[in-house]
């Protein structure tokens, strides 16, 4: 019986430092109320100026394919919106907005609708991806995760494409023309 009993400590003390080491993160996104984002068909990068990294690369390459799924084509030739992401390592403050969500907004916008400012204090780094309107370089969306830098050891196979994944989540539109489908299984 007390070996049962120190078995079931065991386990339960390492589900409570499994849940302690567990990373969470804080997604959000912002957009522009003035944008069309209907008219957008294509992108192309900007530099990632911050870090040129394996991280640098595997987040580029988790965008492209968020930004496939969704039907948008890479081209140099005047891409309709330029892609931009920041990694940042440190603690950061950050002025985002209370908004509806971004589906909602699209489809049923009110022309009354104001920007409702709330200000964040991230620990643990954040990643930020950035869409801007190629003809004017406005900022038109912008999501972003935080906590990404945590101190955990071991980051599973395929970590940052998991975060990006879940900053595209707050972008559920789609290229112009294309019809919405299943992007959850990428």
């Amino acid at each position: 019986m007390k070996k049962l009993y120190l078995f079931s400590a065991l386990i339960v003390l390492g589900f409570a430092f499994s849940s302690c080491n567990s990373l969470k993160l804080l997604v959000d996104n912002d957009y522009s109320y003035e944008t069309d984002f209907t008219k957008y068909k294509t992108y192309n990068f900007l530099n990632c100026e911050i870090d040129t990294s394996f991280v640098c690369t595997e987040i580029q390459d988790a965008i492209r394919r968020q930004m496939r799924a969704r039907g948008y084509k890479v081209t140099e030739k005047e891409p309709g919106l330029l892609v931009s992401y920041s990694i940042i390592r440190d603690r950061v403050d950050y002025k985002g907005y209370f908004q509806p969500a971004l589906d909602r907004w699209v489809n049923h916008f009110d022309e009354d609708d104001t920007y409702k400012t709330q200000n964040f204090h991230f620990g643990g780094g954040m990643i930020l991806v950035s869409l801007l309107d190629a003809e004017s370089s406005r900022l038109i969306w912008r999501g972003y995760a935080s906590g990404v830098f945590n101190k955990k050891v071991n980051k599973p196979i395929n970590y940052y494409r998991s975060v990006v994944r879940n900053i595209f989540d707050q972008y559920p539109l789609f290229a112009a023309g294309e019809k919405p489908r299943k992007i959850n299984e990428l």
